[in-house]
């Protein structure tokens, strides 16, 4: 069980009783090897390490993301760079008491993009085995599966979201794990992403919080849509959970937990109970 939490947010001490990772988004490559990590608060990274402590959860940083991703071409494809950055990655990782280091990268263009790409994520593998880290890497639904550069992430977290249309349905997020599957990935290895937001598919692309939702609307736990808004509603998030669980693969990751209430209609916790209570057989 894997969440995202993004920097603009602020840590839920307790999601650590409920998940087994929390990713935390995110720093940003430089160019020439530098990692900006300006936007990572300490005091979170202190709550976070004391999160750890009392509930074992194991914390990552993401690197990359959305317009956060401008300098990995240049410095991937820069021997000298990519060893800077290598550096300081680890550095960073160590002093904080990292277990691992998540990669998004939206997205790379070219050959010559995702060899360095391949380059990097090998070279760090190596560094970072000796240390018990992992790398993960967040990839989109149809990404280009003849690269090589994913055979060197320990997890890949399949964002079975943004689709066209109703953006996220419970049939897309089994046609996404297949398309994996059949493309040679061990299903332990790869994490269903599921939305704790929703996104119009009427009249405008604009994005809610399910938080937001819940508020403005008050859905019913089987209802997916609300005045031309698609999300995925307690019932929807309980059967994707229990898809991972009974299908074999790693589990799941949430694009993102502050999107979600704090009240009994939490996504977070239909997610965890349907862990702890088990589910019925698929």
């Amino acid at each position: 069980m894997i969440g995202y939490l993004p920097d603009y947010r602020d840590l839920n001490p307790e999601w650590g009783n409920c998940l087994t990772d929390i990713i935390y988004f995110s720093a940003q490559p430089g160019p020439d090897g530098g990692l900006d990590t300006s936007l990572l608060k300490e005091s979170t990274l202190q709550a976070l390490r004391t999160m750890k402590d009392r509930y074992g959860t194991r914390i990552l940083i993401s690197v990359g993301g959305w317009e956060r991703s401008q300098g990995f071409a240049p410095m991937v494809m820069d021997a000298q760079a990519r060893k800077k950055f290598e550096d300081n990655l680890l550095a960073f990782s160590l002093a904080h008491g990292l277990d691992g280091v998540d990669f998004d990268w939206e997205f790379p263009e070219n050959d010559a993009q995702y060899q360095g790409y391949a380059a990097l994520l090998q070279e760090l593998k190596a560094a970072f085995q000796s240390h018990g880290m992992l790398i993960s890497m967040a990839v989109s639904y149809n990404a280009d599966l003849t690269r090589s550069v994913y055979q060197y992430a320990d997890r890949i977290q399949v964002m079975s979201y943004d689709h066209p249309g109703m953006h996220s349905t419970y049939d897309q997020a089994i046609l996404d794990m297949n398309y994996y599957v059949a493309g040679g990935f061990a299903k332990g290895k790869l994490f269903l992403g599921m939305p704790f937001y929703g996104v119009g598919f009427t009249t405008n692309n604009n994005e809610f919080t399910y938080a937001e939702l819940m508020q403005q609307y008050h859905p019913t736990p089987d209802q997916d849509q609300v005045q031309g808004i698609y999300f995925n509603g307690i019932d929807t998030i309980q059967k994707k959970t229990c898809y991972a669980l009974n299908n074999g693969f790693g589990g799941i990751m949430i694009w993102e937990l502050g999107q979600d209430t704090a009240d009994n209609s939490s996504l977070l916790r239909t997610v965890y109970q349907a862990t702890v209570n088990g589910c019925p057989p698929s």
